[in-house]
């Protein structure tokens, strides 16, 4: 006769249970992420409204005309499908469910932002509980979870010793850092446009002596 323990009855259970909230958040991504390759998918508003003027629109209109369109549409799709598969499989489920955390929660604030009032209570909190299920399934993966924490957060020591000198002069290296792609930029306007380039450097040199200026006054 074979005996199920409380303690195998309830692991199956769980186990069981993830599986369940992977499918279902799964075919939520997958369903949403495939709507939105067509142009007669999730997003687009009708060309009555169209015709309307802008303050006649629900802010939720605005974000479904301005979603519409492409590559933000596109991309967001193929990150839902994508999300969806790693959920599905078991070797990338946790992939997935990491991935799936800043996609719905940026949704969600959306939602709560732009959804008419009458909208919103349902659509917050469904999404609301999908997010509860994700976190249900990294709960469930919690000890892999534990080692990804420890791996990413520990042993962070740097090669080389830093000097407190470089700390000082790192924002303005910084700076200089962040100007490096604008160079070819300044190089090929200054070759094609170069009355309007040299006009524009003079500009944004006028700029930062005043700023200059106000900030050490």
């Amino acid at each position: 006769m074979i005996t199920i323990s409380k303690k195998t009855f309830e692991g199956k259970y769980w186990d069981y249970f993830i599986l369940i909230c992977r499918v279902l958040l799964a075919w939520q991504f997958l369903s949403f992420g495939y709507a939105k390759f067509f142009d007669d998918g999730q997003f687009g508003i009708s060309p009555e409204e169209l015709n309307k003027p802008i303050k006649d629109l629900s802010l939720f209109k605005v974000m479904w005309y301005l979603f519409d369109h492409n590559p933000f549409k596109i991309i967001i799709g193929i990150c839902q499908v994508l999300c969806g598969a790693l959920l599905l499989y078991k070797k990338t489920v946790i992939i997935g469910a990491l991935f799936f955390l800043p996609i719905a929660f940026n949704i969600l604030i959306m939602d709560i932002t732009f959804m008419d009032p009458s909208m919103v209570n349902g659509f917050a909190s469904r999404l609301s509980y999908y997010i509860i299920l994700d976190f249900l399934i990294l709960l469930y993966y919690r000890d892999r979870m534990l080692i990804i924490f420890k791996a990413i957060t520990g042993n962070m020591d740097n090669k080389f010793r830093h000097p407190f000198g470089m700390y000082l002069i790192s924002p303005v290296l910084a700076v200089l850092l962040s100007l490096i792609p604008v160079i070819p930029v300044v190089l090929f306007y200054l070759v094609a446009e170069p009355d309007e380039m040299i006009h524009a450097l003079g500009n944004a040199w006028q700029g930062l002596t005043k700023a200059t200026q106000h900030f050490f006054k």
